[in-house]
């Protein structure tokens, strides 16, 4: 009876090992299906041909922007509003506004007005070139350098949500060689 039962054990577990075989290759060969082997889908893309393949163009910044800009040290921060035409123009203005002693503040309005390019191969960086007029009429060029960090597809056209900006130039605003970044949201339509 020994010997008897010991043939039936090895059996069994031969038995319950091709099934889980089975079952492994059965889980793997769905799994081929659901993604086709395709790294696009894994990507989130479309396998359809016919899907418009979308890269970011100066369509991609259009619309109005709510700014805010962070001065090094947090020595100051801008608020302010720009725009971007889609076709390579910006304008606005920026108030900026820089804590002062015993609780005093200085605060500069500024116009914003300048030129902007964004680069098609997909990582949204560009340049924008503004001048910025300052309160005594005076006016600085500056280069700012983007990233377009979020977007969403509106009529096949990348358009940027939200862009994050680093001036190349120390603050034209703000005294001493502080360093200057942006970030810009757009305002619904």
């Amino acid at each position: 009876m020994k010997s008897r039962f010991r043939l039936l054990v090895p059996r069994n577990k031969q038995i319950m090992r091709s099934n889980i075989g089975k079952a492994i290759l059965a889980v793997i060969a769905a799994l081929a299906v659901v993604i086709g082997g395709s790294s696009s889908v894994l990507a989130g893309q479309s396998n359809n041909e016919s899907s418009p393949h979308h890269e970011y163009s100066q369509a991609s910044l259009s619309g109005t922007y709510a700014r805010v800009g962070t001065y090094q040290g947090n020595i100051a921060a801008a608020l302010g509003v720009v725009v971007f035409d889609g076709q390579g123009s910006a304008m606005g203005s920026a108030t900026v506004i820089e804590p002062g002693p015993s609780g005093s503040s200085t605060i500069v309005k500024v116009g914003l007005k300048g030129t902007y390019s964004v680069n098609s191969d997909g990582d949204g960086t560009g340049t924008i070139q503004l001048v910025v007029k300052l309160p005594n009429g005076t006016t600085s060029d500056v280069t700012q350098d983007f990233v377009i960090t979020k977007s969403e597809s509106r009529n096949g056209t990348l358009i940027a949500t939200s862009i994050f900006e680093a001036q190349e130039q120390p603050s034209v605003v703000i005294s001493g060689d502080v360093f200057v970044s942006y970030v810009d949201t757009r305002r619904p339509d």
